[in-house]
């Protein structure tokens, strides 16, 4: 009886081990150089008119501050429009949209995109030259609301590239408004670590070992 007693302790120690071994390396975390439009190195909002350290459109973009002065949906708490031109008034596009994230150090498989966007016009998003998201059409008016918007698949090693295509004035060759507001969130499991690694190869070896000898 005691023996009995003994390795049932002995298992519930290996399989403890097995648990915490591999938790502490599978955990998701936040990527930290995924940023939303329009903030600053911290993720908090941009003054108006300031130019995003982030994002660019074949030049500088520029914070709105002010976005319902144009009819767009306002700025969240993490994120901000942001314009090819202060005044929104950038003439007919297409304008792509640009910024890049680094997944090294994270296991690309399991990286993932979560957030918010409203464009004026309609917008399309590109994740390594790869289409993962086709906003509402224009007829819906996407810059008066914030679509949701996942992206699971299509990311790689190191560093990654999202574009967002917006083809300004696509029903007409008048001078609107035009801009982008993304509220993102990147997350993505760390690399496991040696030591992790070693623990949980511990840990079966030993579940191995007891297994051989009951």
């Amino acid at each position: 009886m005691p023996l009995l007693k003994g390795r049932r302790s002995w298992v519930a120690v290996v399989f403890a081990l097995m648990f915490f071994g591999s938790f502490s390396s599978l955990y998701a975390d936040i990527v930290p150089t995924l940023f939303g439009t329009g903030v600053d190195a911290s993720g908090n909002p941009l003054p108006n008119g300031s130019v995003d350290p982030h994002y660019t459109a074949g030049g500088p973009l520029y914070t709105i501050g002010s976005p319902g002065s144009v009819g767009w949906v306002d700025n969240t708490l993490t994120s901000s429009w942001v314009s090819p031109v202060p005044n929104t008034l950038a003439g007919p596009g297409p304008f792509t949209y640009h910024t890049t994230f680094d997944l090294t150090g994270f296991l690309a498989s399991t990286a993932q995109i979560t957030g918010q966007l409203a464009a004026d016009d309609q917008a399309t998003i590109y994740l390594n030259g790869v289409d993962v998201f086709d906003g509402a059409p224009d007829n819906t008016a996407p810059w008066s609301f914030l679509q949701a918007l996942t992206i699971s698949s299509g990311f790689i090693s190191g560093i990654n590239t999202l574009d967002i295509y917006i083809p300004n004035n696509i029903e007409g060759s008048n001078d609107g408004p035009t801009g982008l507001q993304l509220n993102l969130t990147g997350t993505a499991t760390p690399v496991p670590e040696p030591a992790s690694v070693a623990l949980l190869g511990l840990s079966v070896f030993a579940l191995n070992f007891l297994r051989r000898r009951a």
